[in-house]
């Protein structure tokens, strides 16, 4: 290593951290503790093995700040967090090409980037805030597929000042993968999208599920499952309907896999506040989910066990499917 050059290797116990000073962003080790999680994810699209090294699509904006380009760039073959280290790298240098902008040279600072089990968790300072949200949401996407092609890393959250990024309406944006952003043309990567959703409720004696088409603008970085979720939770706004869920319950994560989507809920979950029946708030969750059309069955988590009897009743050991019984004529 040149003498004064900081050393950006990882450790078990190490992590990156790194300060923005107006565009020179500077790294230094941070100690972190690594906590195991399991998260979907994609496979290594753009990846070509090379000996001692290994060929990765770096994602870089154009200078339009309308999408964003791969440049295939090698880095050292190593352990996951070698290969994570050697593509920061790259996002941090100004490009050959200079029509294409790096994720990591702009204003704002980074407070750290971690690998937390199979998440790399980005940290940004409030400056990033101030971005416009096209050139926020392209930066995240470059950040997101260039570091899920790396073999152990399946998904990408970002935080300000070690609280969770949300959107303007201030849902947090969750776990982020690849595909999850969408491309328009190959010109723009859309930040707003709108969805009519037909969500379930409950009636005002909590036996039954009442429906509810609504209409929502969302991030388009966020999946629709989640969206979903949040708006269960947020209670219904039509007169007569009643909510399902106690509102304290936070979302964890939710995710969807060969058709199957995976939520993922805190302790709150457990405690109902309303006089709903169980089997009410479980088919609140999975028949509004399934109306999305791409899911058939609905696995609930609590904190990321399924192990669990909900009230007593309903052992969420269970992939549930939609329940048309419930739902009030």
């Amino acid at each position: 290593m040149e003498k004064g050059k900081p050393d950006l290797r990882f450790c078990k116990a190490e992590s990156w951290r790194f300060r923005m000073i107006g565009k020179k962003l500077v790294p230094a080790v941070l100690i972190i503790v690594l906590i195991m999680i399991i998260a979907g994810g994609c496979g290594r699209h753009g990846v070509v093995d090379t000996g001692n090294m290994v060929k990765y699509d770096v994602y870089f904006l154009n200078s339009e700040e309308t999408k964003v380009t791969p440049v295939e760039t090698a880095v050292q073959r190593g352990e996951v967090t070698n290969e994570l280290t050697g593509l920061i790298e790259v996002m941090q240098r100004k490009p050959e090409d200079l029509s294409l902008h790096a994720p990591f040279d702009y204003s704002f600072g980074v407070n750290g980037v971690s690998l937390n089990g199979e998440q790399v968790i980005v940290n940004f300072d409030e400056q990033y805030l101030e971005l416009k949200s096209t050139t926020a949401v392209l930066i995240r996407a470059a950040i997101v597929r260039t570091l899920t092609q790396v073999e152990g890393v399946t998904c990408v959250s970002f935080q300000i000042n070690g609280q969770p990024l949300t959107d303007s309406a201030g849902n947090p944006l969750g776990i982020l993968t690849a595909d999850m952003f969408i491309d328009n043309g190959g010109t723009e990567i859309n930040a707003y999208e709108t969805a009519t959703l037909t969500l379930y409720f409950t009636n005002e004696t909590g036996d039954m599920l009442v429906s509810e088409k609504r209409e929502v603008e969302y991030n388009s970085n966020i999946a629709l499952e989640r969206i979903v979720v949040d708006q269960i939770l947020a209670g219904p706004e039509k007169r007569g309907v009643y909510p399902t869920i106690n509102p304290e319950t936070g979302v964890v994560s939710v995710s969807i896999k060969d058709g199957i989507c995976y939520v993922n809920l805190d302790q709150n979950f457990l405690t109902q506040v309303y006089n709903v029946t169980s089997e009410v708030t479980i088919y609140s969750i999975t028949n509004s989910l399934i109306e999305l059309g791409g899911v058939n069955q609905v696995q609930i988590m609590v904190e990321g066990e399924s192990n669990l009897m909900y009230r007593e009743k309903i052992s969420l050991d269970t992939l549930f499917e939609r329940n048309l019984e419930l739902i009030e004529k």
